[in-house]
């Protein structure tokens, strides 16, 4: 087996149908490959969804963990990947026809550890002027943190390692243990403070050990975008979660807790996601704001007053799930029933 591919999905049964339908037009002997859907509590009908594709593939797994966070998607699909590269992409992605081509050609040398292509982005509806304003670099080498977006032109190409995002990202299985798996990722709103700094980390780690990151244009996705996001709360909430991660690189180096960053700090790390923040809509320079400030003051404070919280932060690796999913909130969460929504969206 030459490929193992994770969707990780959470009750958004018509997106994992879409790339679930890209990923059977590929342009690729499918029986080189094996799909893993990774369940992580849906509600909704994406276990039919998923089973509907089963004959779509030559190897197929659906499997089902309602533990919230889509780490546990991560590990539970790695646990049981043969593929010697591991592939893992969002539930609201596409891949494109030669995604699949681009990854074997780019995997053809040993340093190379790990790899992505072009994540195009897919509006719901048309998206606000200001958008234009926070994209970085010039098109052809362009990348839009904020949304994932990521455009390094036409041709292979070394890229930084923490440029290999989640919606589109792939790893030689072995390194991908040998780093120790993920941190945490994705996490319901009533859990938000548990979230990591997810795949970012595993980023640092190839590039520490001496292995290359590639971008091939072969292999881009399309990367839906749901009007939500675009709201200030939308805004707002995805700073948050920045913050969280950044919060947690923090802790996590430094093993304490850290002074909370002044308000000019906050300003500063608000002005680089700007080309010229001087143009920047003052409601969405705000929204980002806010949301950073809070994420950093509730991250720091949960990690000084909850000692559950920061053995959860501080621990070796998160790959034995059993051993991570033991603070209390994990089981209040189960018991309330609150694992009905779409975690990704901020539902309930």
């Amino acid at each position: 087996m030459e490929f193992s591919i994770t969707i990780v999905t959470c009750n958004r049964a018509q997106s994992l149908a879409r790339g679930l339908n890209a990923l059977a037009g590929q342009d690729f002997d499918l029986s080189r490959c094996e799909i893993i859907v990774a369940d992580n509590g849906s509600t909704d009908d994406t276990k039919q969804v998923a089973e509907n594709f089963r004959d779509s593939f030559p190897n197929f797994t659906y499997l089902f963990d309602a533990r919230p966070g889509q780490m546990v998607g991560w590990h539970r699909a790695l646990e049981i990947a043969q593929g010697v590269v591991t592939c893992f992409i969002d539930d609201d992605a596409e891949p494109i026809p030669t995604w699949l081509a681009g990854l074997e050609d780019a995997y053809r040398h040993q340093i190379v550890g790990m790899v992505t292509g072009p994540i195009e982005l897919a509006f719901e509806s048309a998206p606000p002027d200001w958008l234009d304003s926070m994209k970085l670099g010039e098109p052809g080498s362009q990348t839009l943190p904020f949304l994932g977006m990521l455009d390094c032109g036409s041709s292979i190409m070394e890229i930084p390692a923490n440029f290999v995002w989640g919606t589109n990202f792939s790893i030689r299985r072995e390194l991908l243990l040998e780093i120790g798996g993920f941190h945490p990722g994705a996490m319901p709103p009533s859990l938000l403070h548990f979230y990591g700094d997810g795949e970012v980390h595993v980023g640092r780690e190839v590039a520490a050990r001496g292995y290359k990151a590639l971008y091939h244009p072969l292999a881009g996705v399309s990367h839906q975008i749901p009007q939500a996001r675009m709201t200030l709360a939308g805004i707002s909430a995805k700073f948050l979660t920045t913050a969280f991660a950044r919060s947690f690189q923090t802790l996590r180096k430094s093993g304490e807790a850290y002074s909370r960053p002044a308000e000019e700090e906050v300003i500063e790390m608000t002005r680089r996601y700007f080309t010229e923040p001087e143009k920047a809509p003052v409601e969405v320079f705000e929204a980002i704001k806010d949301g950073l400030s809070a994420g950093f003051e509730k991250h720091l404070s949960e990690f000084e007053n909850d000692p559950a919280f920061r053995k959860w932060v501080l621990r070796e690796n998160y790959l034995d799930l059993d051993s991570c999913y033991t603070h209390p909130a994990f089981d209040d969460y189960r018991q309330s029933g609150s694992g009905s929504g779409d975690w990704r969206r901020g539902g309930n």
